[in-house]
C-alpha cells in the first residue's frame, strides 16, 4: 500500500495554514506525515499547536522550501500545498489510485466568496509544447513518487516563478509515466495581492530567470509568450502612468492574434491580479 508525506510551505499566513492542513487532516486516505516548512517564523506556534512536523528555514524561493520538506519524508509518494489552499476529502484517495509516477487533479480558483473553474490539466503531454505557459501543474495539486521526485532532484530552488512548470518540463523530459484525474480537487485562494502570480517586479524577474533557463528550447512564438507575460508583469499599480502604458505596449505588440482577440473580449485578464 502507498504511503504519502504532505509538505506544506508557508509563508506568513498563519491562519491559512490552520485551513491548509485541517484540509490535510479531512482526508479519506490519511497522510502518514505532515511536514510545515516556514521561511518567518510565523507558524512555529501554530504548527506546534497543530502537532505536525515543523522546520525553519531561510529560503527565499517556494521550490527551495518544498525541498527542505521533501528531504524528511521517508514515504513511498510525496504531495504538496501552499498555505493558502485546500484539499477536497478525496484528493490523496483518488491520486494515490491513479498510479503513475506522478499523478495530477483539476483545480478551483477562489477569491472572496466566487469560485471559478481553475487548472484542467491535459491527458496528453509534451515537453516542447509547454515549455512557456504551465498548463495545469501547480504546487498543490499533485502527487509524486518519493522516488522519482528525488530522480529529479525536486524543484529548481534559483527560479522565484514557474518552479511547478519547470518540474513538469524535466519530468516529461525524463519519461515519468503522468496520470490526470479529471475532478477539481483543489481550490486555490487568492485575495488579488501578494501571490507569486500578482504583477510586480517580482514576478518579472522571476519570469526572466525562468525564460533563460529555457532560451534554447523555445521557439519565437514561445518567447514572445514569454516576454508579454514579463511585460503584463511589469504594469503594476502604482507606477507612473508612463511607465504603465510603455508596459502595455510592449505587451501587445508581443501578443498572438489568438491573444489580442481574446483580450479584446475580456478573456485573459490575469486572476491574480
Amino acid at each position: 500500500m502507498p504511503d504519502v508525506t504532505v509538505v506544506v510551505p508557508t509563508h506568513d499566513r498563519p491562519a491559512d495554514l490552520e485551513r491548509a492542513v485541517a484540509s490535510v487532516r479531512r482526508q479519506t486516505f490519511p497522510a502518514a506525515a505532515i511536514v510545515v516548512v516556514d521561511d518567518t517564523g510565523s507558524a512555529e506556534a501554530v504548527a506546534g499547536r497543530l502537532g505536525v512536523r515543523y522546520v525553519r528555514v531561510a529560503s527565499h524561493t517556494a521550490g527551495a522550501s518544498r525541498n527542505r520538506g521533501a528531504r524528511h519524508a521517508d514515504t513511498s509518494h510525496l504531495a504538496f500545498l501552499d498555505d493558502d489552499d485546500e484539499w477536497a476529502p478525496t484528493f490523496l484517495e483518488r491520486l494515490l489510485a491513479a498510479g503513475g509516477d506522478l499523478a495530477a487533479a483539476w483545480t478551483w480558483y477562489q477569491r472572496g466568496g466566487h469560485r471559478r473553474p481553475g487548472c484542467t490539466l491535459p491527458r496528453r503531454l509534451r515537453a516542447a509544447d509547454c515549455l512557456h505557459h504551465n498548463p495545469g501543474l501547480t504546487g498543490s495539486n499533485f502527487v509524486v513518487r518519493t522516488a522519482a521526485f528525488r530522480a529529479l532532484r525536486g524543484f529548481d530552488p534559483a527560479l522565484i516563478v514557474n518552479n511547478d512548470l519547470d518540474l513538469l518540463v524535466r519530468a516529461l523530459d525524463a519519461g515519468l509515466h503522468h496520470v490526470v484525474v479529471a475532478e477539481r480537487l483543489v481550490v486555490q485562494h487568492s485575495r488579488g495581492h501578494g501571490h507569486l502570480s500578482s504583477r510586480g517586479p517580482h514576478r518579472a524577474s522571476g519570469l526572466a530567470l525562468y525564460r533563460d533557463k529555457y532560451r534554447d528550447r523555445l521557439t519565437l512564438a514561445q518567447r514572445r509568450f514569454l516576454a508579454r507575460e514579463r511585460y503584463v508583469a511589469l504594469k503594476f499599480p502604482g507606477q507612473r502612468p508612463a511607465r504603465r502604458a510603455a508596459f502595455a505596449l510592449l505587451g501587445w505588440l508581443n501578443a498572438s492574434p489568438r491573444q489580442l482577440a481574446e483580450l479584446a473580449l475580456h478573456r485573459t485578464a490575469p486572476f491574480y491580479d
